[in-house]
C-alpha cells in the first residue's frame, strides 16, 4: 500500500496543505495548470542542501587538503541548475562539447572543470585547454591530441590518467547487472585506460614536455553501495598508482578523483536493478573513502598532505531534488469482459526513461490535488504514446478524474536529459522552485522544435494543396 504521509515525510521540502501538495512554497497543482504539463520540477533548496552535505562531510573527513565536489553535468545538464551549483562552490565533470558549453555558459571557471569522455576530438580538447580545464585522459589518442594542441596554444596541459584498477578480490555482483561480477564489468566496460596501455602511456608521457600529469581518476559507477567494495576500489587504485610512480620516479599526485556512483539516500533508480539494501549516508561514504585513501597512500610511500580529493556525485545530488507533473486527461472503466480502470495521463515512458510494459517504476507518486485523499481505487496509470505505456499497473489511487495532477517523485537525475521524441512528441520543460518563486529554466519544446532540423530536398518539395 502506498503511504503518502511517509513519502512526504521523507522529502524535506514537500508538504501537504488542505489536500494540496506543495514543493517548498509552491502549490504543485496550481503550477501544473499555470506552466503546463508534462513538466519537470526541481527544488532549489534541496539541491543546495545536497551539495552542502557533500562538501561538509568530505571536508571534515579529509583535513589534509582541499576537497572538490564536481557533480557530473550529465545527470542534469541545465544552465540554471549549473549556476546554483557554481554558487555553492561546486566544480563539474563534463563529457563532450555540449556539457562543456553548459558549464561555460553557467560561468564555471575553467580551473573548476574536468573534461572527461572516452572519445574527445580536437575541438573540445582545444576549447577546454583554452579556458584552463583539466583533461581526463582515457586513451593514448587523448594524450597525442593534448600534446599537439598544447603545442599550438603554447601552454602546458594539465591532465589526469583515468585508470581501470582490477578488483580481483571483489566477488560481489553488480547492482546494475546482478548476473555479473563487479570485477569483470569494471574491466569490460569501455571507460578508462586499459592498464596495459596506461603503463605504455606512462612511459610515453615523459617525452611530452607540454604535458603535466597532475593526478589520477577512477569511476566505478553505481555498481555497489557496499562500503567494503569502495574500500577495495581505493586499495586497487593506489596500488596501480604505485606502479605508475615506478615509471615516473618521485611523482606525487596533486589530485585524487574517486569519480561518481554514490547512491541517493532513497536510492530510487531507473537504471539500477538492485537497490533494496541499506544505503550509506554521505558521511559514511566520506569516512570510508578518505580512511582507505589515507592508509593506502601512507603504506605506499605517498604523502597525504596537500592532496586534493575529488568526488562526482551526480545522481546523489540530483535524484531526489526533482519531480515530474502530469495531468489526467481521461479515465476508462471496463466492466463487461474484465473489471479494470485506467487513468490516461499526458506524459510518457519516453520522457521518463522507463519501460512501458510490465514496468517496476522507481518513482513514488502522489496526486497533487488529492494529497490527503483515501486511496480507495485500483487502476493502471498509462501514458500517451502508442506504446503500451504502463507507467504504473494495478496501483492504489484516490477517486481519479480528468484534470487531476499526478506528481512522480525522484526524477531529478538522468531522466530529463534522456527524454526522447517518440511519436514526434515535444519534450517537457523544467520549472525551478525556490521558496515561493517558480520560474521556467527550460521552456517546453514545441512541434516546430521537433522538426527544426528536418530538411526537405528541393526535388521533394511541393506546394500545399498539390
Amino acid at each position: 500500500m502506498i503511504d503518502v504521509k511517509k513519502i512526504i515525510e521523507q522529502h524535506p521540502f514537500l508538504t501537504e496543505r488542505n489536500g494540496k501538495l506543495l514543493l517548498e512554497g509552491i502549490d504543485l497543482t496550481q503550477a501544473a495548470r499555470e506552466f503546463g504539463t508534462p513538466l519537470f520540477v526541481v527544488s532549489e533548496a534541496y539541491l543546495r542542501k545536497n551539495i552542502r552535505e557533500y562538501k561538509k562531510h568530505f571536508e571534515a573527513a579529509w583535513p589534509e587538503g582541499k576537497v572538490n565536489v564536481l557533480p557530473s553535468v550529465k545527470a542534469n545538464p541545465n544552465i540554471a541548475i549549473r549556476r546554483i551549483l557554481d554558487e555553492e562552490g561546486a566544480g563539474c565533470d563534463v563529457f563532450g562539447p555540449g556539457e562543456l558549453e553548459c558549464a561555460i555558459r553557467a560561468g564555471v571557471k575553467g580551473c573548476d572543470i574536468t573534461l572527461n569522455g572516452s572519445i574527445k576530438d580536437r575541438y573540445v580538447i582545444k576549447k577546454a585547454l583554452s579556458i584552463g580545464a583539466r583533461i581526463i585522459l582515457d586513451s593514448p589518442n587523448d594524450l597525442m591530441l593534448c600534446s599537439s594542441i598544447a603545442s599550438e596554444l603554447d601552454i602546458t596541459a594539465n591532465v589526469m590518467f583515468r585508470l581501470k584498477p582490477f578488483l580481483n578480490d571483489v566477488e560481489d555482483d553488480s547492482d546494475f547487472a546482478p548476473d555479473a561480477k563487479i570485477k569483470d564489468l569494471t574491466q569490460y566496460i569501455k571507460y578508462g585506460i586499459p592498464t596495459s596501455e596506461a603503463m605504455q602511456m606512462a612511459e610515453e608521457v615523459k617525452n611530452h614536455t607540454n604535458i603535466k600529469v597532475v593526478g589520477l581518476h577512477i569511476h566505478m559507477g553505481r555498481h555497489s553501495k557496499k562500503l567494503h567494495v569502495w574500500q577495495k576500489l581505493v586499495k586497487s587504485y593506489i596500488n596501480l598508482a604505485t606502479k605508475l610512480r615506478e615509471i615516473w620516479g618521485e611523482w606525487q599526485p596533486q589530485y585524487i578523483n574517486f569519480g561518481g556512483g554514490f547512491a541517493a539516500s532513497l536510492d530510487k533508480e531507473t537504471r539500477v536493478v538492485v537497490t533494496e539494501y541499506d544505503t550509506p549516508t554521505v558521511e559514511h561514504y566520506a569516512i570510508t573513502l578518505t580512511s582507505a585513501l589515507r592508509e593506502e597512500l601512507t603504506n605506499n610511500g605517498f604523502t597525504t598532505r596537500g592532496v586534493v580529493i575529488e568526488v562526482e556525485p551526480g545522481r546523489a545530488i540530483h535524484n531526489q531534488t526533482g519531480l515530474h507533473l502530469t495531468t489526467v486527461k481521461n479515465v476508462k472503466h471496463e466492466t463487461l469482459n474484465i473489471e479494470h480502470k485506467w487513468a490516461e495521463v499526458d506524459t510518457s515512458e519516453v520522457f521518463l526513461g522507463i519501460p512501458g510494459f510490465n514496468p517496476t517504476p522507481p518513482f513514488d507518486y502522489i496526486f497533487a490535488n488529492q494529497a490527503n485523499a483515501e486511496l480507495n481505487q485500483t487502476m493502471d496509470i498509462v501514458g500517451l504514446t502508442c506504446n503500451a505505456e504502463w507507467l504504473y499497473t494495478g496501483v492504489p489511487t484516490p477517486n481519479v478524474k480528468s484534470g487531476d495532477v499526478l506528481a512522480m517523485l525522484n526524477t531529478g537525475s538522468y531522466i530529463e536529459p534522456m527524454a526522447a521524441n517518440f511519436n514526434a512528441l515535444p519534450r517537457p520543460g523544467i520549472l525551478l522552485v525556490s521558496g515561493d518563486q517558480a520560474e521556467m529554466i527550460k521552456r517546453h519544446e514545441t512541434v516546430e522544435d521537433v522538426f527544426f532540423r528536418d530538411n526537405v530536398p528541393k526535388r521533394l518539395q511541393k506546394k500545399i494543396g498539390e
